[in-house]
């Protein structure tokens, strides 16, 4: 029977009531039809995938490089092994974008965590469920007795690998298809790109996000929908999953497994300091700040590593708006003071904050006092507020989003220049130190983890001054003018030529 043959009868199989209202002949070949629907659906399992909403939006992007940030049970791993059998089998389903589809045989290869529990107990039995083992021509096995070389009789081919193997395993491969699934070591990741290059191949990830911090860094905050295309999946997002199965897993879980686990978020900024900060929201073209904001500067300059400058205002409505910084390294206190000056140009700040830290003799430079050396290249500071929690405090309030009447919407009071690269990656990795695994161990303190926190540090220092628009002080004096033409008189004129009198009065401008 022919597979249109086969296609309909989903639609035309018999109730328990026709079925046994027909002669035990027809009986014998109903079943044998049943049979061999059966065995057809088997063999064509790939064809009646039905992928949630976020699956699909994986499967038909063009990008070259793709990822699920998924939790657990959210279909992560189906959509990776599908995607791969597709391309390894030359079975796609009618949703297919033809764009994305590879027609001659095709040289693949998957990667996972270990040959125990990634590849035996996820990888192989995913294999064993979407693949039509009739189209298997030969498996290799390891050791172990795990086939991690597959041959195709279309003529495909892949192998397996593992994150335990040496990076020098995955040199030398040519392939056109790369499955990660769960988070690769980046060697091994670089290494198998190189050999997609020939074919101008095609790779993607499937994972949960609980290590290897370089993958937010690299895909995930790199997703542009063009290049690579990163999609986050919740464990809610499978439809196959009840509600109170899932409320029985989340029960076990601490606050920052949920993100992981539950959500896809990245594990290693779970306890991340600013959650409140939105990139679509408080990330802002460089604002054109004018010589009536109220502009502050802060230091943290440091021997051994770069030093960083960040320039901060606040404008007549009380916005504030981070709109410049320098990372210098390399460079001595003279030097740093003239990329300053010429940074700022004619946008002198008003205030100016160094870390207090370095208003002391610093054995490291000869005993010389780092505040005061900049003083002699007229870069004048005060010494910061070194609160640790007032300036947090003050962050996370300028970063909630509240309804501003004035302009009739919801809005942040802070918002970053997306020329401000650092600060906006400080935000982004600025947390809490690691915390122990046993909730009772928990460090009480929460004490911020002593990296990625440079600019953040100056931030704080910043607002620790509770930033505010100051008006420049009026010339309030008067001027005494004699007049008359014939008997000179005094009288008192105001001076300055933008007070509210003037205005009033119409000296300064015609209207």
């Amino acid at each position: 029977m022919s597979s249109q043959d086969l296609l309909p009868l989903h639609d035309s199989h018999l109730t328990e009531g026709e079925f046994l209202g027909l002669s035990l002949e027809n009986q014998e070949g109903y079943l044998q039809l049943l049979h061999e629907e059966v065995q057809y659906r088997k063999s064509r399992k790939l064809l009646y995938y039905e992928p949630h909403p976020k699956q699909l939006e994986f499967h038909t992007s063009e990008s070259t490089t793709r990822a699920i940030f998924g939790g657990n049970r959210s279909g992560k791993t189906t959509a990776g092994i599908v995607e791969f059998l597709f391309h390894m089998t030359g079975i796609y389903p009618k949703w297919y974008p033809e764009a994305n589809r590879m027609q001659q045989p095709v040289k693949g290869r998957i990667a996972a965590k270990d040959f125990q529990k990634g590849v035996g107990e996820v990888i192989i039995p995913a294999l064993e469920e979407w693949l039509d083992l009739s189209l298997v021509q030969k498996k290799f096995r390891n050791p172990l007795g795990i086939p991690v070389k597959w041959s195709l009789k279309n003529g495909s081919v892949f192998d397996i690998l593992t994150y335990e193997q040496n990076t020098e395993q995955y040199e030398g491969w040519k392939g056109h298809v790369a499955w990660f699934d769960e988070p690769p070591p980046r060697d091994k990741y670089i290494a198998t790109l190189r050999g997609l290059v020939d074919y101008q191949g095609r790779n993607w990830l499937t994972l949960t996000p609980l290590t290897q911090p370089w993958i937010f860094d690299e895909i995930y905050n790199k997703s542009d929908k063009k290049r690579i295309h990163a999609v986050t999946t919740d464990i809610r997002d499978n439809p196959h999953l009840t509600e109170s199965a899932i409320q029985e897993f989340e029960v076990n879980l601490t606050e920052e497994e949920k993100e992981a686990r539950l959500h896809g978020r990245f594990m290693h900024l779970s306890g991340l300091i600013y959650k409140e900060f939105n990139p679509n929201v408080h990330i802002c073209e460089p604002p054109h700040v004018k010589q009536s904001w109220t502009r502050y500067f802060c230091i943290d300059p440091h021997p051994r590593t770069p030093t960083a400058c960040l320039w901060f205002a606040v404008d007549p409505f009380g916005n504030h708006w981070l709109y410049d910084e320098l990372w210098l390294a390399n460079m001595n206190v003279e030097e740093v003071c003239h990329a300053i000056h010429s940074q700022e140009g004619e946008l002198t700040p008003r205030f100016r904050f160094i870390d207090p830290a370095m208003d002391k003799r610093n054995e490291l430079l000869g005993g010389a006092n780092i505040r005061q050396e900049f003083m002699k290249h007229g870069i004048y500071c005060q010494r910061a507020n070194n609160d640790p929690m007032l300036g947090k405090s003050r962050i996370h309030a300028a970063l909630q989003i509240k309804y501003v009447h004035k302009y009739g919407t919801e809005m942040p009071t802070l918002r970053v220049s997306r020329n401000c690269t650092q600060t906006l990656y400080e935000f982004a990795h600025y947390i809490w130190a690691e915390r122990k695994n046993n909730r009772d161990e928990m460090d009480p303190k929460q004490q911020p983890r002593k990296a990625c926190d440079h600019f953040m540090d100056c931030l704080r220092y910043i607002y620790n001054a509770d930033p505010r628009y100051v008006q420049d002080e009026e010339d309030d004096e008067d001027e005494i003018v004699y007049e008359g033409q014939y008997t000179k008189h005094p009288t008192r004129k105001r001076s300055g030529t933008s007070s509210y009198h003037n205005l009033v009065d119409g000296k300064a401008g015609r209207f």
